[in-house]
């Protein structure tokens, strides 16, 4: 087997043909990478163009790619307006820290998940509605990606409350 030196300057490690770098100086190479492309994006993000950039992108996104997974739900009419009322309902207030938040800074939640609700009625439920903020919301989401479904069923509003505040 051929081999030559890591590109890296003062590394005398052995490679194999076809690679630049060894293990350690390619991981910390794009370590350095993805940091400054996460510091480019957080740059263009401030300027008009990247934000026009981003809402095209989530334009795009919504209209492609969540249709396919089973978003639509989101759009439809009946929900928006449920949605609208549990805002009203709740006075724009979390149900988890019982603060006050503008319109667009709430999430209107099921507690328990719409996947495991057989019917659209049970879907539509106001009882299993609530509001989150969207950090409180993905944090629930990462939870019930942990918890298995049968265990999902079960869980009450009010433990959803405690370890949401922790």
């Amino acid at each position: 087997m051929r081999l030559h030196r890591c590109a890296e300057i003062g590394c005398h490690e052995l490679i194999k043909l076809g690679f630049d770098y060894c293990d350690k100086h390619y991981q910390l190479r794009m370590n350095s990478y993805h940091a400054r492309l996460k510091q480019s994006e957080e740059l263009q993000s401030k300027t008009l163009r990247g934000q026009h950039d981003k809402t095209l992108h989530d334009r795009q996104y919504n209209e492609t790619v969540r249709p396919e997974l089973g978003h639509e739900f989101y759009r439809t009419k009946q929900w928006k307006r449920i949605s609208e009322y549990i805002k009203q309902r709740d006075m724009y207030v979390s149900s988890v820290d019982g603060r006050v938040y503008g319109k667009g800074d709430l999430i209107v939640d099921h507690i328990i998940p719409r996947r495991l609700l057989n019917t659209m009625a049970e879907q539509y439920d106001v009882s299993n509605l609530w509001l989150l903020t969207k950090a409180q919301h993905n944090h629930k989401t990462a939870i019930e990606n942990k918890m298995s479904d049968n265990k999902l069923k079960h869980l009450s509003r009010d433990w959803w409350i405690k370890i949401l505040k922790d």
